[in-house]
């Protein structure tokens, strides 16, 4: 049954109107059995807002899903980084902390390296002390039987050696070592007595140390390390005399293998004078003034 619209004095008056359609066997939602006619007007404007609105409400959840997504993915990742940050950090002062272990342990040892080593100082000090003590009462023994052979032989002009040296007939007094030393050491070990090693200037000392020497090799105070020309201990120049050296001698060898050249004389087996490296090892001879004790 259809229902007409009404009219009121001119003016159309709308009304919504349903009817049946028996026609149609469409089953959709928007071809429901009771269909509502289309409105005109602000009708449809709010229809279409609402529709609007119905799809923006699922769009701003998808989009606010998304950040939240995006949020927790980077905060993920930040705290990963940070969580191998701070993991670094701790590995790092781990390793510090082991290290500074072993630089006290280090530190520790150099300690009591340095404390050993000055007990070791003390005890060579205490020996050095006797030793001085020694070399006093030598002295002092060599000044008694000095003064005792004058006495004894009535000689109040000449004089007498240290114990362990030998006295020439040039008042000198010559010490003949049995252990060997680089010629520097040899040197130094002459002055710690207030000697020197042998100058021999005269026929009667060079006759006597030669003598004294053979067949065994012994340093001599004569050298040109310092000038490059032959010079003994004392200063004074050496006059060259080609007998008392070994034939072809001297000749500055450097075929030693010792670095530079052959600088300090020594005496050879058979009592002549031969150039050689100051670093090998000789024996060596002292030459010292005889003592003056009077009785």
């Amino acid at each position: 049954m259809m229902k007409e619209p009404g009219s009121v004095q001119g003016s159309v008056v709308m009304t919504t109107e349903y009817h049946d359609d028996f026609q149609n066997t469409d089953t959709s939602d928007n071809r429901a059995f009771w269909t509502k006619e289309p409105e005109s007007g602000l009708g449809q404007a709010h229809q279409s807002g609402r529709g609007r609105w119905m799809w923006a409400g699922p769009v701003l959840s998808a989009f606010f899903l998304l950040a939240l997504i995006i949020f927790v993915s980077v905060s993920k990742k930040t705290v990963a980084n940070l969580s191998s940050a701070v993991q670094t950090v701790i590995t790092t002062l781990q390793q510090s902390k082991a290290s500074e272990a072993e630089l006290q342990k280090e530190i520790g040892r150099q300690k009591f390296t340095m404390e050993m080593t000055e007990r070791k100082l003390d005890s060579v000090s205490e020996s050095v002390k006797e030793f001085d003590q020694l070399e006093s009462l030598r002295s002092a023994v060599a000044g008694l039987k000095c003064s005792l052979d004058r006495v004894l032989h009535n000689d109040t002009v000449s004089g007498c050696c240290p114990l362990g040296w030998v006295l020439t007939g040039s008042s000198s007094c010559y010490f003949f070592s049995s252990d060997g030393l680089p010629w520097n050491q040899a040197r130094d070990y002459c002055s710690n007595y207030k000697a020197q090693l042998a100058v021999l200037k005269t026929e009667q000392d060079w006759d006597f140390v030669t003598g004294s020497t053979k067949p065994l090799f012994f340093w001599i105070g004569l050298s040109d390390e310092r000038t490059g020309e032959w010079e003994w201990v004392d200063g004074t120049p050496y006059i060259m005399d080609r007998s008392q050296w070994k034939p072809g001698q001297p000749d500055n060898w450097k075929g030693h293998g010792l670095g530079g050249t052959e600088d300090c004389a020594m005496i050879h087996a058979n009592g002549q004078l031969n150039d050689d490296h100051c670093s090998r090892s000789y024996r060596y001879v002292c030459q010292g003034h005889t003592l003056t004790h009077t009785h």
